[in-house]
C-alpha cells in the first residue's frame, strides 16, 4: 500500500499535478484497491480539518499580514538596526535579527521573506552586497520564522500526531536563537570576505529611540510565549490574542492601515488557509488508509531491524526528511511524513515534542533548497536574481544550517529543556 501511494503521488507530481490533487488521486486509487466505502473518504477528510487548534493557522497568517502593512515590521527592522548594525556585515546582520523578531510573530517563512526581504534587500545592495548575497541572507534567515514560536508547521505536526502544540512552540525557542546566531556568524564571515555592508557606530541613544518606537511590536512574542508558559491561553487562543493586539496597534495607535485595508488581508489569508486545509484533508484520508493497512507498524518493525540506536535513527530520518523536503513543499511533507515517523522514533525513546521541532527545522531547510523550495522562488522575485546565482551564494548558509541540525541531534536538551522545565501546558 505504501508503494502504491508513493507511486501515484510522485507520478502525479512528475506530470505537473498539484500535490493536493495528487494526494486525492492516491486516496481514490487506494479506495478501489481496498474496496472501501467512498463515504469513508469524506468522513476522514472532514475529520482531518475539524480541529480547533487549526484555527491558529489563519490567525497567525493574518497577524503577519497586519504586521507587514501596519508599520510593526518596519519598526522592528529599525530596532534590529540599532541593536546589531555595528557588527561586521551591517545591514546583513540587521536582516537576520529582524527575521528573528518577525519570526516570533508570524510563524511563516514565506511571510518573513516577503516582509523582511522587501525592506532589507534594496539597502543591502546599496551597501555593497550583491543581489545574490543579499537574497541568500534573507532566504536563509526566513527558516527562523518556522522555529521560533509561533510556527505553522508545528501546529500541523501537533494536530496530525496529537502532540502538545504549546510544548512544541516552547521547544522551538532555543533552537531558533541558535539558528539566528549561526546565520549571523556566517553573515559576518561572508560579508568580511566580500567587503559588504557598512557598520554603524553603536549608539545607546539610537537604540533607546528605536526601542520606544518598536516596543509595542516587541510585546507580541512576549504575549504569545508568555501567555502559553503562564497557562493563560493555549496556542490557538494565543493566535487570537496576538491578532487582536496587532490590530489595536496598527489601527488605533500607529494608524498606518484602515478598516478598509483589512478586506484585502482577509482575502489573502483565506486563500492561503484554504490551500493548507485542502492539503490536510486529503492527507488525512491517505493517512487513514495507510494506518488501517498497518503501514506505520511495518515501518517501525523494518527500522527496528535496521538499528535501535536513537542517534542513528534520527540521522537517517533527518536525511530522509531533507530529501523529501527538497522535492515536496513543507505542508504536504509534514502531514504525510509525521504520522509515519513518530511511531518509529517513539520506539527508540525519542520524545515526540523533540522530533516535531527537529522535523520542522529540517523541512524548513527544504523550503530554501531547489528545485521545489518555495522560499527560494519568493526570494528570487524580491531580489531580482536567478535561481542558479542564489543557490551558489547560499552554500555557506546551507553549511551553517546543517551544522545546527547536527548540534540539535547530538544535544537534544537544546529542544527539550525549556518546554519541560517551564511546565508548558500540554494542550
Amino acid at each position: 500500500m505504501l508503494w502504491v501511494f508513493l507511486a501515484v503521488l510522485f507520478a502525479g507530481i512528475a506530470v505537473g499535478v498539484p500535490v493536493a490533487f495528487s494526494l486525492g488521486l492516491a486516496a481514490v486509487v487506494m479506495m478501489f484497491l481496498t474496496g472501501a466505502n467512498p463515504a469513508v473518504m469524506v468522513e476522514q477528510a472532514v475529520a482531518g480539518v475539524n480541529s480547533f487548534p487549526l484555527l491558529a493557522i489563519p490567525f497567525f497568517m493574518l497577524v503577519g499580514e497586519v504586521m507587514s502593512s501596519g508599520g510593526i515590521a518596519r519598526r522592528l527592522v529599525n530596532f534590529a538596526s540599532a541593536l546589531v548594525g555595528f557588527i561586521a556585515g551591517g545591514v546583513g546582520q540587521v536582516n537576520v535579527a529582524a527575521s528573528m523578531f518577525f519570526g516570533g510573530i508570524s510563524g511563516s517563512a514565506v511571510a518573513d521573506t516577503s516582509a523582511i526581504g522587501g525592506m532589507m534587500i534594496p539597502p543591502m545592495k546599496k551597501q555593497g552586497y550583491t543581489a545574490a548575497h543579499a537574497t541568500s541572507i534573507t532566504v536563509s534567515s526566513a527558516v527562523i520564522g518556522i522555529i521560533i514560536p509561533p510556527s505553522i508547521p508545528m501546529i500541523l505536526y501537533g494536530i496530525v500526531t496529537e502532540t502538545s502544540i504549546s510544548r512544541l512552540f516552547i521547544g522551538g525557542v532555543i533552537p531558533g536563537l541558535v539558528v539566528g546566531v549561526a546565520l549571523m556568524v556566517t553573515t559576518y564571515f561572508t560579508a568580511k570576505r566580500q567587503h559588504a555592508g557598512q557598520t554603524q557606530p553603536f549608539s545607546t541613544r539610537q537604540l533607546w529611540t528605536s526601542f520606544k518606537e518598536a516596543w509595542l511590536g516587541l510585546l507580541l512574542p512576549v504575549i504569545i510565549v508568555g501567555g502559553i508558559l503562564g497557562g493563560i491561553f493555549t496556542a490557538t487562543e494565543a493566535a487570537v490574542a496576538a491578532l487582536f493586539y496587532a490590530l489595536i496597534i496598527s489601527l488605533v495607535i500607529y494608524r498606518e492601515i484602515s478598516v478598509r485595508d483589512l478586506w484585502g488581508m482577509l482575502v489573502r489569508t483565506a486563500r492561503l488557509t484554504g490551500m493548507v486545509l485542502f492539503l490536510l484533508a486529503l492527507a488525512t484520508v491517505v493517512a487513514w488508509f495507510l494506518t488501517t493497512r498497518g503501514v506505520p507498524q511495518s515501518l517501525v518493525a523494518t527500522v527496528s531491524d535496521f538499528s535501535t540506536n536513537a542517534y542513528v535513527i534520527l540521522f537517517v530520518l533527518s536525511g530522509l526528511i531533507l530529501l523529501v523536503g527538497v522535492v515536496m513543499d513543507l505542508t504536504p511533507a509534514m502531514v504525510i511524513l509525521a504520522p509515519l515517523m513518530v511511531p518509529i522514533v517513539e520506539t527508540v525513546g525519542v520524545d515526540p515534542v523533540y522530533f516535531g521541532v527537529l522535523m520542522s527545522f529540517v523541512l524548513g531547510i527544504g523550503l530554501i533548497t531547489p528545485p521545489v523550495g518555495t522560499v527560494l522562488y519568493v526570494g528570487c522575485g524580491i531580489g531580482g536574481v536567478s535561481m542558479e546565482q542564489l543557490v551558489r551564494s547560499m552554500v555557506p548558509f546551507y553549511v551553517a544550517l546543517l551544522a545546527v541540525l547536527v548540534l540539535l541531534i547530538v544535544f537534544p536538551a537544546l529542544i527539550l529543556w525549556l518546554p519541560y522545565a517551564s511546565g508548558a501546558a500540554g494542550s
